[in-house]
């Protein structure tokens, strides 16, 4: 046979078939004829639970959520409050100011495009799927254009973009939970917020390379 995408792709459909034959004609078989359903658990292996493990900070153990919270919050505040030198920007020439054109209802579109619909919602509950069928009236998109239009013009963030939902979340494949730094916090923002977040990130990213504002020493994500 002739190697060829679609061959390959023909090889999988048969593949699939022929599996979901087997295990059908299998399950009816157990079902019906020798009544064992326990000759199924073959088919799952073993998983091993996760061990319960108490954090530990500062060599004692966090048995109080009040404990816990300063565990966390040390740990992943530890920068929190520290002074920052701000004199390392003086060098920075000081370039002409540029006025902010209006957003474009293709830029909420291509923003939107490229979220993923199985990401979590924060505080309202809103996912990019329901954005999304929202967004599909060109009214409405107009109606958001227009709030961010007007967040941009009159430098104000509304408090409902500020509201969040931390989640703290284990780190993979790590040997023990025991200790803070096994952990990852995620902020869950809401979805509108960061919709108008990731229209102001593009824009600024555009000028960034159009007006040549990235430093030669940038290294990294723009």
């Amino acid at each position: 046979m002739e190697k060829s995408h679609e061959s390959w792709l023909l090889f999988r459909r048969a593949v699939k078939a022929a599996k979901c034959k087997f295990f059908d004609l299998r399950i009816d078989e157990i079902a019906g004829s020798n009544k064992r359903p326990w000759d199924l658990m073959e088919w799952v292996k073993q998983r091993k639970l996760p061990a319960c493990e108490a954090i530990q900070y500062n060599r004692q153990p966090c048995h109080q959520m009040s404990e816990l919270w300063d565990a966390l919050h040390n740990t992943y505040n530890s920068a929190s409050g520290r002074e920052v030198d701000l004199s390392v920007l003086d060098p920075l020439p000081t370039l002409q100011e540029r006025d902010w054109p209006p957003f474009f209802a293709l830029e909420l579109t291509d923003a939107l495009s490229s979220c993923s619909s199985r990401s979590s919602p924060g505080p309202d509950h809103i996912t990019w799927v329901h954005l999304k069928a929202v967004l599909e009236n060109e009214k409405s998109v107009q109606l958001l254009v227009t709030l961010a239009d007007a967040c941009i013009r009159v430098g104000h963030w509304p408090k409902q973009f500020k509201d969040s939902v931390s989640v703290i979340i284990p780190k993979p494949g790590k040997p023990t939970y025991s200790t803070p730094k096994s952990f990852r916090p995620i902020v869950l923002l809401n979805t509108v917020g960061k919709l108008v977040e990731k229209m102001i990130s593009n824009r600024l990213q555009f000028d960034m390379i159009k007006y040549d504002l990235v430093h030669p020493n940038q290294v990294g994500g723009v």
